[in-house]
This record gives C-alpha cells, structure tokens and sequence, in this order.
C-alpha cells in the first residue's frame, strides 16, 4: 500500500493523444507513468541477435547450474542426467528404427526377416520406454528442484533485506537495484534454471537425433536443419511480438492496475464512496480494458501471420528435404530402409531444433533480469559489510552477550544528514541522558527532533559524531549486542495484521510470552479493555481481510503500539515519538503517568507538541532546523523566555482561554 501511495503522489496528470491520432479517451485523462523494473531489459531483448544471444549461453548456463546446485545437488544431477541418458536413449530408438526397416526392406518381407528384426524391435522398445520413463524421471527432478530453487533464492533475498542498514532504503538508487530484483529479478533467477534444463533437453534431443543421422547417413544432417530452422524461426519470433507488445503497453497496463486497486481495496473504500468516484473509475477502467483488447487482437494477427509464414517456409523445406530423399532413393545412394529411418529421425530432431531455437532465446531473456537480482545482491552485501561496527576500527567492546543497561547515553557533537540529501536533518548535537531520567524533545516539525529519536535507537549511523553508552561507541558495536535495551513506541504506527497478543509481544516474539508483564504493558497503555472486549480477545486477529478479523480507530492501534514498546521495555532506554497524538485524552493521561512511573530506574527519551506532556521532564531539549538551541527542566526555560517558552505561553493560554 505504502508504494502506491508514493505512486499516486508523484502523478502529474496530463492529457496525450493515442498515437494513432484518435480523440482523447477517459483513460487518457491519467497521466503516463515510468516503465517498470520488469521491462529494465526490454530493448536488449527486442533487438538481440541469434548470435549475440548464443555468446551469452555459457555464462547463463554456469550461472543457473550453480543456482541449482547450491539448492540441491542430488535434483540437478537428477534433472541434467536423466536427459542426457534420454538423449542416449533416443539415438537408440533412432538407430534401432534403421536396423528393423533394413532387415524387413531390403527384400521381400518373410517370416524369417521379421524373426531377424526381433532383437532389433525389441531394443526399438526397450529404448523407447526408457526414454519416457527417464522423461519422465527428469521432469519429476525438475519439478522437485524449482521450489529447492525458490525457496534458497526467496531466503536469501529477504536476509539480504532485513539486513541491511535503514539508511539503504533512502538511497533511489538502493531502491532502484531492490524494485527491479524484487518485480522480477528473483523469479527470473528460478526461471533461468528451468530454461537451462529445458535448453539442455532441447539439445540433447538434436544431438541424439544428429548422432543417429551420422549413423545412418550422415548427408542428411543438414536436412535436419533445413526442416526445423523455419517453424523454430516463426517461434522466436511469435515470443519476441507477444513481448514487444508488452513492453509497448506497459504505461496503459500500470495505469490499469492502479485504477483496479483504487476500486477494489479496503483503504480507498470510504473516499471513494464520499465523492461518488465509481462511475468515474469505472469509466477509465472500462476504456483503458477496451484498448487492451485491440492491442491482444492486434498482436494475435501478428503472431498468426508469422506462424503462417514460418509454416509456410517450413512446407517448402520440408518438401525440399523430401525431395533430396527421393532423388538420393531414385539414383541409389541410401537404400529405402535407410530413407524410411531418416524420415522418422528428421521428424523426431525438427521438434528439437525447435524447441532449442525456443529454449536459446528464453536463456537469454531471463539471463537478463536474473543479472539485476545478482546485482542487487552484490550491491546488499557491500551495503551490510560497510556498517561501521563491521567495516571500522578495532571493535572497542569484544564478546558476544548483550552489553548491560547503560547508565549513561551521550550524543557528542552528532550530526546526520539522509541520503541525497544537500543538508543536514541534525547538526552538532550534544546530549548527555543519565539512567533514570527523562529528556524530552522539544521543537516544530521538521526540527529534527525524530531524527534524533531515530538515532538513538540505531536505525540510522551518525554522518559524524559520536553516540556512547557509558563511553562505548555504539556503531562500533555489533547491533544485537544493544538494541536488546532499547524500546520505542513510533510516530508512525504500523498496523500489523496478526492478532491482539502477537501485535503486543512482538519485540519480544522470540521470547516465552509473559502473561503478567503482556496484561500489564496493554494496562498502562490503556489497551486492556479494548483487547480483553475484543470478540476473540487476545486471540483476535487485527485485519477485516481475513475471516473473522476486525478493524480498529487510530486511537487503538496507537493505544496497541504503546503496549508493544512497554512490553518490549526492559528497563533500558525507551524512546517514545508523538505518543499519544491519536488518544483520547484519558489515554493519553495514562500513558504519561505510566511514563513517569519509569524515573529514576529507566531512560526515556519523550517527544510530544503537547508540553503540558513534558513538564516533568528532567531535561528538555528544544530542536530548530536539526540545531540544539535551549536545553534545561521547564522552570528554567520558562524564565528564559526563549523559544520553548513561547510554544508554552501559546498552549497554556488556549487551556488558560
């Protein structure tokens, strides 16, 4: 949902003319959009040569074999090796086809020569049903290494992702290298070993049926060539139509997909219906599905033609093949036997040359995308192994346990700028937080205040200074070794789809459930009743979607959120952003009692416009433009008559009033 958002956000509408020059439809009057990931390769593809696309299959190959190994070495020996066995097999079948049609044919047929073609008969069955049933045997390998093949690809993909430092998702071009491995890339990695399989298959059938023809008369292996090069061509080209029409419809297509989504989903449901925009979605919908139809009519009278025309080339070659066959029986040089036998053997290779030529162009096209997931991966690799506490100096705390609750927290001149950006978000800031107190942050939007917050909790790494826990350098430090100390309930709540209890415990989901300090966190939260009145109670399950959910207002899921940080805590440093923007008032009281509760034995870090919140607070610190200008108790920056206390007299007034 989130990337929709962002989609429809960036849309500038303008109207475009069809390029046929026809008036302006509904559909028109939304704006075109980027090309997706899923065509990053289209023009390579639409423009390669048989040859250029050849060079490449090497490089493919190896690649897809090592994918398939890594997920399971016994299925890939399984899946080559049976086919090439079949492919032996059918040089076989082939071979044994010319020995029975010379022996009943090379005179008269009796009894006798179909007694003397037993042996090679039952080797023509034999070798047939083995190669079915190896054909089969390889299929079944093949089926079995494809979700082998998934499931490594899948897992390392999103090891990869959870992985990296947050800061990588800031970089376009981070997300660039992720929207391209994730639309498309991924898949086609599996789809690649496949494609080889099937490569290898193809190939395996020509070479048996070409090793048979040397056998039998080796003249007639361009003949082979000649009968399957036609119809192989029209296929290639029938595929690269199919997917220039693609590609050439990919803007109508996504614009298609948003309309769907914005007529067919929960989040667009009210608004839609507040400004009566069905008619008008449908509208769009209904003229972009009509230009869809003439673009499939158009591709399938394209892709007809070509098979006309492949089919047509290949009657021609095939009658010219027959053709060499007769003249060769009329001036004697293959007997009728061998000429029966070549006949089957030309039909049996023409399907493989086909299937090849087919097999040769799928390699390369998924070869292609398949690169953009390796390329993300290198590029999710470089960005794990540059996060300071691995790519720095000499670690300044060695072990693996988790390092105690710090008695000290100190920001020493901190500033962060995100990436791409041309300033900082924080400049120079200096904090000291002592245990057991709380330091509040105090500034208007943008101040820098949840960049602060964030960089606390080590989402992101400072541009330059330093954060230290009693002296430590916690970017010097491995992540796991201190975050187990740290709680936050976030600006931005997540409205996580799993049930009441999984929502609450969730930082701590790898732990066993403690019912005393779950019921107590939803308690001071102010969640207890609302989960306990719940249909299913802890078990209720938070997304109308699913049988037997439910929905929630922005007060409970940030009354749920609360309960997940204070579960989580433990006593070490909890950060918590803008609170209780979305609770009631008495909630909002609760929470803040609960907040208070914590001084003197834990750290918190609080963040609220509402200073009537703060007040209590041990030290606040007052943000503007990411630069820390006041900072002391309220008393003391209520008598300095600065920023922080014309924010107070402006909200205490309205009480006041």
């Amino acid at each position: 949902m989130r990337s929709r958002a962002g989609w429809l956000a960036r849309l500038v509408p303008r109207q475009r003319k069809r390029d046929s020059g026809e008036e302006h439809t509904a559909a028109e009057a939304l704006p075109e959009l980027e090309d997706i990931a899923w065509y990053r390769h289209a023009e390579e593809v639409e423009t390669a040569s048989f040859w250029r696309m050849a060079r490449q299959l090497p490089g493919l190959v190896g690649q897809a074999l090592r994918t398939a190994w890594s997920a399971s070495p016994a299925w890939t020996v399984a899946a080559i090796g049976l086919n090439v066995i079949a492919g032996v097999a059918t040089t076989t079948a082939l071979l044994a086809v010319s020995d029975i049609s010379t022996t009943l044919f090379a005179a008269a047929p009796t009894w006798d020569r179909v007694l003397a073609a037993g042996p090679a008969l039952a080797l023509l069955v034999g070798a047939t049903a083995a190669r079915a049933g190896l054909g089969v045997g390889a299929g079944f390998a093949q089926q079995r290494l494809n979700p082998l093949v998934l499931n490594r690809t899948e897992r390392e993909f999103y090891r990869l992702i959870t992985a990296v430092p947050r800061a990588a998702f800031d970089d376009d071009t981070f997300a660039d290298r992720l929207k391209a491995a994730k639309d498309r890339g991924s898949r086609a990695v599996v789809d690649l070993v496949g494609d080889v399989v099937d490569l290898v298959t193809a190939a395996v059938t020509v070479v048996a049926v070409a090793a048979a023809l040397a056998v039998i008369e080796p003249v007639l292996i361009p003949l082979l060539f000649a009968a399957a090069l036609p119809t192989g061509w029209a296929a290639v080209r029938s595929a690269r139509l199919m997917y220039v029409s693609n590609r050439s419809r990919v803007s109508r297509r996504r614009r298609l997909w948003m309309v769907e989504w914005l007529m067919d989903n929960r989040w667009t449901a009210d608004d839609q219906r507040y400004h009566e925009a069905g008619q008008w979605l449908r509208g769009q919908h209904q003229a972009m599905v009509d230009q869809e139809t003439r673009a499939d009519f158009e591709v399938i009278r394209s892709q007809t033609l070509t098979r006309a025309v492949g089919q047509l080339v290949a009657g021609v070659a095939i009658a010219g093949v027959y053709g060499v066959l007769l003249w060769m029986l009329a001036t004697g040089t293959v007997p009728l036997a061998v000429a029966a036998a070549a006949v089957v053997a030309i039909g049996q290779g023409r399907a493989g040359m086909e299937s090849l030529l087919v097999a040769v162009n799928t390699v390369y096209e998924d070869g292609l995308y398949a690169a953009d997931r390796h390329e993300f991966d290198a590029l999710a690799a470089e960005r794990i192994a540059a996060q300071p506490h691995l790519a720095g100096p000499a670690p300044v705390a060695t072990g693996s346990d988790p390092l105690p609750v710090p008695q000290t927290i100190e920001l020493v001149d901190v500033s962060f700028r995100y990436p791409g950006k041309d300033t900082d978000a924080v400049t120079g800031v200096s904090l000291t937080i002592e245990r057991g107190r709380t330091l509040a942050l105090v500034g208007e939007n943008g101040s820098g205040k949840t960049t602060v917050a964030k960089l606390l909790a080590g989402l992101y790494t400072p541009t330059s200074g330093q954060i230290l826990w009693d002296g430590v350098d916690i970017t010097r430090i491995d992540p796991a070794r201190w975050r187990c100390h740290v709680a936050v309930i976030a600006q931005q709540v997540q409205q996580w789809p799993f049930t009441a209890e999984l929502s609450v415990r969730l930082g701590r989901s790898g732990e066993p459930v403690d019912r005393e300090r779950l019921e107590s966190a939803a308690r001071d939260a102010g969640a207890l009743d609302m989960i306990e009145g719940f249909e299913h109670g802890w078990s209720q399950l938070l997304d109308t979607q699913f049988r037997g959910g439910t929905d929630l207002s922005g007060g409970q899921w940030q009354r749920l959120s609360s309960a997940r940080g204070l579960y989580r805590d433990r006593g070490g440093l909890l950060v918590a952003d803008e609170p209780s923007a979305a609770l009631d008032a008495r909630a909002e009281a609760l929470l803040f009692d609960t907040l208070r509760a914590r001084a003197g034995s834990a750290t918190t870090v609080l963040i609220s416009h509402r200073l009537q919140g703060v007040v209590h607070a041990d030290a606040i610190a007052v943000l503007d433009e990411g630069k820390l200008i006041e900072l002391g108790p309220h008393r003391d920056l209520v008598v300095a008559d600065g920023v922080y206390a014309d924010l107070w007299r402006l909200q205490s007034k309205s009480y006041a009033t």
